[in-house]
């Protein structure tokens, strides 16, 4: 191997020769290349050696200057990171993208926060009326499939078969109570999704408007916003605030009533039905007691256990009636309070 000493002047009497070199190979229409081997030596001329065609090469014209670059082959390793970052630089471009038509569609369609913070209250209030209604319907439904319940057990109780239309009933509302359920479910999620998406929204609203000339600084606009509703807040009581975010109108209120009002009076009629069922019932299995009796014998085991289900059950049943009743009496006093409340509320609004 050649000393340090001797490649420095091999190199230099390269480079006195190089534009004579550049001249010659030109004159035939070739290119004269310049590489780095591994020893970190610069080459230059008309072909580069095999194996360092992967490596990075220049092209240089007849003045020395270097008119062309070849790049180093990539490894597959190189390759699969420029892959990743295009694909990461293409999805955050999609991301700005879709940011800014939801921009222009904001500031298309609200004019202030206020009218923001309008436009969530109004779909947070329906999602609250749908979830209260469905409420109220799962809660009857339950109540009558205790009562159901209770009748099968009697059933059982007695020895008896269990009607096929009594097991259908329970059936229909287990299957009904489990719907409804999941559409609460559901619902609330909803109301989360309105909530965090509306909050979102209007944050980035403020954002978007904080540059106008007369625009006050985004924080004050945003602490304001803060302060309305802790002052909302405070000024009514919970029964107010769930009057005012669930019924759009009185008429929302009296139908909310009617409808659990409803379900209550088929609940009681129902049971008083049963309940006059249960009482032809005792009065038959009484007389075949009183059958026995008037022979000198005593009424079978079997037969004082029926009547003393069936005095079960009509004592149940009328407890549940009496026990609905009241809860009938107390819900119209409360929503004929309620409808009072919110006629004072929204008298401003008329």
């Amino acid at each position: 191997m050649k000393s340090g000493w001797l490649l420095h002047m091999d190199k230099l009497r390269y480079l006195l020769l190089l534009p004579a070199l550049l001249c010659t190979t030109n004159a035939f229409g070739e290119r004269t290349f310049k590489w780095v081997d591994n020893e970190g030596q610069v080459h230059y001329g008309n072909r580069v050696p095999p194996e360092y065609a992967k490596k990075e090469r220049r092209v240089i014209n007849e003045r020395g200057r270097i008119v062309k670059v070849y790049d180093a082959l990539k490894t597959p390793e190189q390759r699969k990171e420029e892959q990743q970052l295009a694909e990461i630089e293409a999805k955050n471009k999609a991301l700005a993208e879709k940011q800014a038509i939801h921009d222009r569609s904001l500031l298309a369609t609200y004019s202030s926060e206020q009218d923001m913070l309008l436009a969530k209250n109004g779909k947070v209030a329906a999602v609250d009326a749908l979830l209260q209604l469905t409420n109220s319907r799962v809660e009857s439904m339950n109540e009558r499939l205790l009562m159901l319940t209770e009748e099968a057990a009697t059933y059982e109780r007695s020895g008896k078969a269990l009607p096929a239309s009594l097991e259908s009933q329970i059936n229909n509302l287990r299957q009904q109570i489990t719907t409804n359920e999941q559409f609460i479910k559901e619902k609330e999620g909803e109301r989360q999704t309105i909530v965090g998406k509306f909050d979102n929204d209007i944050k980035r609203y403020i954002e978007l408007t904080a540059e106008k000339p007369d625009a006050r600084p985004a924080r004050q606009r945003l602490a304001k916003i803060d302060g309305k509703n802790k002052k909302q807040q405070a000024d009514l009581s919970r029964n107010d605030q769930l009057l005012l975010t669930t019924y759009e109108g009185e008429s929302d209120i009296i139908l909310t009533r009617d409808q659990k009002l409803s379900s209550l009076n088929e609940l009681i009629t129902l049971t008083k039905t049963r309940v006059q069922a249960m009482q032809i019932e005792l009065d038959e299995l009484s007389d075949s007691a009183d059958e026995y009796t008037s022979r000198g014998k005593k009424a079978p085991e079997v037969l004082l256990g029926r009547i003393k289900n069936v005095m079960r059950g009509i004592r149940q049943g009328e407890d549940l009636m009496a026990l609905k009743q009241q809860e009938k009496e107390k819900l119209e006093q409360q929503y004929n309070d309620d409808i009072e409340r919110y006629r004072l509320l929204t008298a401003n609004d008329r």
